[in-house]
């Protein structure tokens, strides 16, 4: 025969509760979502360090066109990208091959954009473009050149 004290019920009760949440399904981590990028007050001298690779690896939650004033390099507009992977996808697509020696290239104005790709729970990757005349773009170890429409397009 076995006793009953006054703690019996709240022992009871305590073995209950530890059966239960043993039970329930495991808590899903959630994946951190990726802070919407923020542009510098000024062009920066030196991108984040990129991976080898495509110029836009992964998968980017976010992205922010940061477009700098061409002579003094200060913010003159940001703007979020409403389609990242379209402009990623532009990016990744564009071609690698520098150019032949001697290209002539449409007037260059100086104007250079910058453009931070934010993944969630990662460092962002920046990817300045030149916008006028030889349009290039580069993540620091990447470069694309002669940038088309399709990719000045989605900026």
């Amino acid at each position: 025969m076995v006793a009953f004290t006054r703690s019996t019920p709240l022992l009871l009760t305590g073995v209950l509760i530890a059966v239960a949440a043993c039970a329930a399904p495991p808590q899903q981590q959630a994946q951190p979502a990726a802070q919407p990028p923020v542009c510098a007050d000024t062009l920066p001298q030196h991108l984040a360090a990129a991976p080898a690779g495509p110029m836009v690896p992964g998968t980017p939650a976010a992205a922010v066109v940061c477009q700098y004033e061409a002579v003094q390099r200060h913010l003159a507009k940001s703007v979020q990208v409403k389609d990242v992977k379209a402009l990623q996808q532009a990016l990744n697509a564009a071609d690698t091959t520098p150019p032949p020696r001697g290209t002539m290239c449409p007037l260059d104005h100086g104007d250079q954009d910058m453009v931070i790709f934010a993944y969630p729970g990662g460092d962002p990757i920046d990817v300045t473009i030149k916008t006028s005349g030889c349009a290039t773009a580069t993540n620091g170890k990447a470069t694309a050149y002669r940038l088309t429409d399709a990719v000045l397009g989605k900026l």
